[in-house]
């Protein structure tokens, strides 16, 4: 491997290993902002204030606490230096740290807010800037956050395709080649495998029902007599034994879709045991996008969201994806269920979407959330 293979590769690695502090630092900020939110009413963590909870409890929650704390502590250092390195959410990820640490200040034991600065932070951060714009280093500190990004995107680009594309071939790769010849020679020796399912049953009957209604109507047209009890019940055997072995297929293809959706699934877990650490960086650059919409755009994918999923006219879409499930699975599509699922599922999922809106997006970008509500009718 050459100097420029063993030099890219650090330069990945040193991106990475950025972008995961920051994310863990962003994510202990968040934690502690929701410890303030849900048992300090919005104000900063007091260590010596008893909540009225069970003290194993309590000490956890100050546990968590210390630890965030610490983390966000020990990081920001690291972090600060690439600042010039950092897009827009970057910085607004990086602003957030800045704040818990701010409001807990830098003492070993937190618990009481830092006495505000002597200028204001903003004045500062403005003498910051210009000093950074005039660092003779400054063009390569950027270069060096555009190679990181681009390296972050590609780390990205490269999970998401192994996401979608080793379940997918995994479940058409081992149907074709492992499941199907396997099930087809076992088949005939497994009862379970070969049995019709009573759904399949129940559609032959019906076909045949149907045939039988043909050919009666094909003599009415033509002018001739019906056909005779021998001839008609030769006719339906025929149709019987062709629908049998339909049936039959069916269910055998429902049991290696069910083998073979399996395997895809375990496929996509090892994708996610192996790429954790890609994971995370994938988790920062969906942040990015998402974020990085305007707030106008934000409220518009949010509205199309649940008036997709959680909408009025969203149960059509739930029973059509309902059966298709079934029909793959060669499950019986059952009526109650379906309405049964529909009456609870979209209802726990909004629930779950308001709460996101009232506890992380209304922290974050409460102008989308003002947004939104303007385009929702206010509501």
């Amino acid at each position: 491997m050459g100097l420029n293979d063993w030099l890219g590769t650090f330069g990945k690695a040193e991106a990475l290993g950025l972008s995961n502090d920051l994310e863990h630092a962003y994510e202990s900020a968040l934690m502690i902002q929701g410890l303030e939110l849900e048992y300090f009413h919005d104000r900063p963590v007091r260590l010596d204030v008893d909540l009225g909870l069970p003290k194993p409890t309590q000490a956890q929650i100050f546990r968590r606490f210390r630890v965030g704390i610490s983390v966000c502590r020990q990081l920001l250092g690291t972090i600060e230096r690439h600042r010039s390195e950092f897009d827009s959410q970057e910085l607004r990820q990086l602003q957030l740290i800045e704040a818990v640490v701010r409001r807990y200040g830098t003492a070993d034991t937190p618990g009481l807010m830092r006495r505000p600065n002597p200028l204001p932070r903003s004045l500062l951060g403005v003498f910051d800037r210009v000093r950074n714009e005039l660092d003779p280093e400054a063009e390569a500190s950027v270069v060096a956050g555009f190679r990181r990004r681009r390296d972050s995107t590609l780390v990205s680009l490269r999970i998401l395709l192994l996401l979608v594309l080793v379940p997918l071939l995994v479940q058409q790769v081992s149907r074709s080649y492992l499941i199907s010849p396997l099930v087809d020679r076992v088949a005939p020796d497994v009862s379970f495998l070969s049995y019709t399912k009573p759904r399949l049953e129940e559609s032959a009957v019906e076909q045949l029902r149907l045939f039988k209604a043909k050919i009666e109507f094909a003599a009415l047209l033509e002018g001739k007599e019906a056909p005779s009890i021998e001839v008609l019940r030769e006719k339906l055997a025929e149709k019987a034994s062709s629908l049998k072995e339909e049936a039959d297929s069916e269910s055998t293809n429902a049991i290696k879709n069910v083998l073979a959706d399996g395997l895809a699934l375990l496929g996509f877990f090892l994708v996610c045991l192996f790429g954790r650490e890609e994971l995370r960086v994938l988790r920062g650059f969906l942040d990015e996008m998402v974020y990085g919409l305007s707030d106008s755009a934000k409220a518009f994918v949010i509205i199309l969201f649940t008036d997709i999923f959680v909408g009025f006219h969203s149960p059509e879409g739930w029973t059509v994806l309902l059966e298709g499930i079934s029909e793959h699975l060669g499950l019986p599509a059952q009526q109650k269920f379906i309405d049964l699922f529909i009456a609870t599922f979209p209802v726990i999922l909004a629930t779950i979407f308001k709460y996101w809106i009232f506890r992380y997006l209304n922290r974050v970008s409460p102008s989308s959330v003002a947004t939104l509500r303007n385009m929702n009718g206010g509501g």
